[in-house]
């Protein structure tokens, strides 16, 4: 069970919930994404979680990363999936703890986290609803070739120097394009996440909300 910031839905006469799970990116923590609840929707629950590998101060990660000869950043792919099953695993338990829709669950996901979320849509749909990926990609590893039974809003800026502009327009614009479930925004940002963004992610969420 993955540590977690939590901030309750307001007062509902339902049994349960819905939920935004936040997954913070490489180097950061749970309270990074956990900034955003204020602004979320008050019907959900949202939980920021924190990833198990220590790598600095404050500073966490799903899973390794290393640099190859060329300078290219590597995953660790066995370690990438493992760390979608411990989030998946986390999820179930949250539903149970804290009583969620298991039926309407959300991730929003930054850089790494975003990355995840990808792949923990596709391969556990039957799982997740929507999911917000925010500077990432689909890794090579994830099998999208199905339509999406979930919908998604994705983003990215075009000066993102992490992970650059060309991933996402290799891996998630031709999704956008195929599907009408997937929505994809390019900004002028770096690795970072704009007020335009955030904006334009508030409303797509407020739209999307059952």
């Amino acid at each position: 069970m993955l540590e977690y910031r939590i901030q309750n839905a307001s007062a509902s006469e339902k049994a349960t919930s819905p939920a935004i799970i936040l997954i913070h990116g490489y180097g950061s923590h749970a309270d990074d994404l956990f900034s955003f609840a204020p602004y979320l929707p008050k019907d959900h629950t949202v939980i920021a979680i924190q990833a198990p590998l220590t790598i600095g101060p404050n500073s966490y990660a799903w899973y390794p990363l290393q640099m190859d000869p060329s300078g290219a950043v590597t995953s660790e792919v066995e370690a990438a999936w493992s760390a979608v099953q411990l989030i998946v695993d986390t999820i179930d338990e949250l539903i149970k703890i804290h009583k969620l829709d298991a039926d309407d669950i959300s991730l929003l996901g930054f850089s790494q986290g975003a990355i995840l979320s990808w792949a923990i849509a596709y391969h556990h749909s039957d799982k997740i609803r929507r999911i917000v990926a925010l500077s990432g990609m689909v890794h090579e590893s994830v099998d999208s070739s199905s339509p999406p039974n979930f919908i998604a809003y994705a983003s990215h800026g075009i000066n993102d120097q992490i992970i650059p502009i060309n991933l996402p327009r290799t891996t998630v614009l031709p999704l956008s394009n195929a599907h009408q479930a997937i929505t994809y925004h390019e900004f002028k940002d770096g690795h970072n996440v704009s007020q335009e963004n955030f904006t334009l992610m508030l409303a797509w969420l407020d739209k999307t909300n059952l």
